[in-house]
């Protein structure tokens, strides 16, 4: 029953991760007329306009420290080859053979079989030296350049400040990497370490029986393909990865996170192999992380023009900010809450309940979007009214399955 219930949802899975492929929707801001309701500006109080700031921090992301056991290696590799020669000799034996009928003459052959065989083996070795803390970093950088919202600190510019200060190329220090930050002149940096890397085979699964139901079998096929895409080395890496804050050194994410790759089918262990399917899995453990790196630095802008009683909207991010085609964005109201004890007013942002979507009209600094919702949500949207990106989501469904 169990099995049923874990097939059913990767079946399930298949079909909901197949629905959601597609762009954004295909819109014509033009059709939609301007409307007396599309006029209307939102009212900034003074305490919220602060949150309208849009300064685009610079990250600095050094290399991580290497705690695992693949440091340099050497690998021997052997050769052999060799030739047979092969030489046989017969000869014939004659004997006298009694039989009650008489005397005669028999005859028997003999043989004889040498083999010679030369053999020669070639052995060299090779040395092997991963760069694991470097391919750390390029995971790091990938995905927050993805993410969008900030500046990432030249790799280049941020060696040759370590250089010249003496600092060591891998800082696993918080106060030595806000140190190297100041230095820098960044606001935020990120490290951390790689502490594991793990490999295990597996073996294929066996397929399916035949179950007498046609749904039933095709989610028990669906589970044996997918078990057997792990068939071979299975490499595992775990990491920490932490973001500082270089004004204050206070240490904003500190979290371990873990990636999975498939190094390759064959039986003998290839330390090569492993390296890059860890350097894969780097990105995998790393992509756990969009959520609260997109938070952090999501782009933010407002509503510059709205268009069909409310239906479209343009806003002030474009290609330039990371905006694409189905890129989806949250709205928000603004407050002031006054604190009974204290008096002091501070803003308080509320989500408004819509959905909207970036169109395909997407230009370099500004994008068209669909909005969708009820007409009491959608009637709150004004001009000026602030909209961020939503936070990204992590690793698949189906990652997180297998």
């Amino acid at each position: 029953m169990r099995r049923v219930t874990v097939t059913s949802l990767i079946v399930m899975a298949i079909f909901a991760l197949t629905a959601c492929v597609g762009g954004g929707p295909k819109i014509d801001p033009m059709a939609h007329q301007i409307t007396p309701g599309d006029i209307e500006k939102v009212t900034i109080p003074l305490e919220c306009k602060a949150s309208y700031k849009t300064e685009t921090p610079r990250v600095a992301i050094t290399q991580f420290l290497n705690n695992t056991t693949y440091g340099k290696m050497t690998a021997t590799n052997t050769k052999t080859s060799g030739e047979s020669t092969t030489t046989r000799k017969s000869a014939a034996v004659v004997g006298i053979v009694a039989s009650p009928v008489g005397v005669g003459i028999g005859g028997a052959s003999a043989s004889k079989t040498n083999r010679k065989y030369s053999q020669n083996v070639d052995t060299f070795m090779r040395e092997i030296a991963p760069n694991i803390g470097e391919y750390a970093q390029s995971s790091v950088e990938n995905t927050m350049s993805n993410i969008g919202g900030m500046d990432i600190f030249d790799r280049n510019n941020l060696q040759q400040i370590m250089s010249e200060q003496k600092f060591q190329m891998t800082l696993g220090d918080p106060t030595t990497s806000v140190q190297l930050g100041k230095l820098a002149g960044v606001q935020y940096i990120i490290t951390g370490t790689v502490d594991n890397i793990a490999t295990k085979y597996k073996t294929k699964a066996k397929n399916s029986s035949n179950t007498g139901n046609a749904w039933l079998n095709l989610a028990m096929s669906a589970a044996t393909a997918a078990a057997n895409t792990q068939a071979g080395w299975n490499v595992n890496v775990e990491m920490t990865i932490k973001l500082l804050d270089v004004a204050t050194g206070k240490m904003l994410i500190n979290k371990k996170v873990k990636g999975h790759e498939v190094a390759g089918e064959q039986k003998d262990f290839n330390p090569e192999m492993a390296i890059t399917a860890a350097k894969k899995a780097m990105g995998e453990a790393v992509d756990d992380l969009r959520p609260a790196f997109s938070e952090k630095f999501a782009q933010r802008g407002y509503i510059q023009q709205l268009r069909g009683m409310k239906q479209v909207a343009l806003i002030n991010l474009g290609s330039e900010k990371g905006m694409k085609p189905g890129t989806k964005l949250d709205a928000y109201d603004f407050m002031v809450i006054e604190d009974p004890l204290t008096n002091a007013k501070t803003c308080n942002m509320s989500k408004i309940p819509v959905d909207l979507v970036i169109s395909n009209q997407v230009q370099a600094t500004q994008s068209w979007v669909q909005v969708k919702g009820k007409p009491e949500q959608t009637a709150r949207l004004k001009l000026g009214v602030i909209i961020k990106r939503q936070q990204l989501k992590g690793q698949s469904l189906m990652k997180k399955l297998f």
